[in-house]
């Protein structure tokens, strides 16, 4: 189940837990195509850049989780490792200055780019995380994610605000 967009930050939830949750649930959201993977069970490789607690999350949250016949592996990167060997890549608020670098690197390739910063999703970013009135709200940009050959859930666009690259704000 998809958690909702308007979760709301509690005091049994953090931030990040709720985060790493919703970025879980991209790799059963989101269809990549199956040129992204070297065989029918190679891994989802999801890759966390910039000091953030989001990494320890992630691996506690996928531990042992298979999603589709393809285990899901967490890696902390840099942003100067090669990101274009991730199926996914979050972007944390440390990591900000280097986004457009990083969505340039993995522009022509079937990566799902993830962040936290204003403006993400209007540069080009897939999805960005936003906190609205103590609410953890996704942002899409689909035409991002059409250039990159991925495909979304109607459940995942349905909890989202629609955002193109270069359009202002498409709200649903």
């Amino acid at each position: 189940m998809l958690v909702s967009s308007r979760t709301s930050l509690s005091q049994t939830l953090t931030e990040y837990e709720i985060k790493a949750g919703f970025f879980f649930n991209f790799t059963r959201f989101v269809e990549w195509p199956q040129s992204a993977f070297a065989t029918p069970t190679s891994p989802i490789v999801a890759c966390v850049v910039g000091e953030t607690s989001m990494t320890d999350l992630l691996s506690d949250v996928v531990a042992g989780k298979v999603v589709n016949g393809r285990a899901v592996s967490i890696h902390r990167s840099k942003p100067t490792d090669d990101l274009r060997r991730c199926h996914l890549v979050f972007i944390s608020a440390a990591a900000e200055r280097h986004t457009a670098e990083i969505l340039a690197d993995v522009n022509k390739t079937n990566t799902l780019t993830v962040g936290e910063t204003a403006g993400f999703a209007k540069a080009g970013g897939m999805i960005n995380f936003s906190i609205e009135n103590n609410n953890v709200k996704l942002e899409i940009n689909l035409d991002a994610a059409t250039h990159a050959g991925l495909k979304f859930n109607s459940k995942l666009i349905a909890v989202s605000r629609l955002f193109s690259s270069d359009s202002s704000a498409k709200v649903n």
